[in-house]
Parts: structure tokens; sequence; C-alpha cells
């Protein structure tokens, strides 16, 4: 079952045999499988889902993932480094931020064309490079000032 919230998740299985390992990065129905190359400094994301949920797993560099909690109404950091994994619920807020040139695999539900896509993207002012260093202290404060269905 996928979580309402965002989280760094584990793998779901790993297999391990003398030809070596299998690492199962997602076991849901998913409809795209991307890998996103980002350059140094790059932000990405400012926007929710309607309906629509991604993993993603860092393959090289790090990222810095911003979300706005619709549970605890609060902007939370997760820094996600190289092999980990984090879940994206729909209807939460998020951006990330790449200090290291980067590679990412994203797995999300819906297809990846430009109309699926953004019909279901809602785009906000979020982080940026004047907000983000205030962004990374558990006092930052920022409201969405857009109804999120």
């Amino acid at each position: 079952m996928l979580s309402k919230e965002t989280k760094i998740v584990d793998f779901t299985d790993i297999h391990r045999d003398d030809r070596g390992a299998i690492f199962s990065l997602v076991n849901e129905k998913c409809s795209n499988v991307s890998i996103i190359e980002t350059e140094i400094g790059s932000i990405r994301s400012n926007h929710y889902h309607i309906k629509d949920w991604h993993y993603m797993y860092v393959l090289e560099g790090t990222l810095e993932y911003f979300y706005y909690s619709n549970i605890y109404k609060k902007v939370v950091y997760l820094n996600v480094l190289q092999d980990q994994i984090i879940f994206t619920p729909n209807l939460e807020i998020h951006a990330t931020h790449f200090p290291d040139k980067s590679k990412i695999i994203v797995v999300s539900g819906f297809l990846r064309d430009t109309k699926t896509y953004e019909s279901d993207t809602v785009r906000v002012d979020f982080i940026n490079h004047n907000n983000i260093l205030d962004a990374k202290k558990e006092n930052f404060k920022w409201f969405p000032k857009v109804k999120i269905l």
C-alpha cells in the first residue's frame, strides 16, 4: 500500500546468490520508468501531482528533497544519498535540489508523456536558490498559496 507521506524506503526485495544480487526497487503497478540526469545546483519539481506518485532511486550523486507535509503542516527536508529510494505520494508539494551532478531513476504510476504529466501536475512557488538554506532548517515557514484538492 502506498504511503500518504514522503519517506525513504528500502528495496522491496533483495535476492543474493553466487551470481550476484537482484535489488527490487518497486513492486507497484507503474506506467513509466525514467532516468533523469541533473547538473550541479539544479532545482527540479516545485509541484505536486493530483493523482500520480513516484519513487526516486539515486544512482549517482545526492539529492536534497523538500516537501510540505500535509499531515504536520510544515516543510520537511531529507538528504537522500546514493543507493537510497524516496517515495512521493500524490497531493504532496515537493522539490528537489541537486548539490552534485546526479543521476536518478524515477518510477511513476502514470505515463510520462507531456499531456498526461501536465494534466496531473500543479506547479507551485516553493523552493528556490534564495530560500533553500532556510528550507533546510526546522523553523522554515512556508504555506501553500494554492488549495490542494
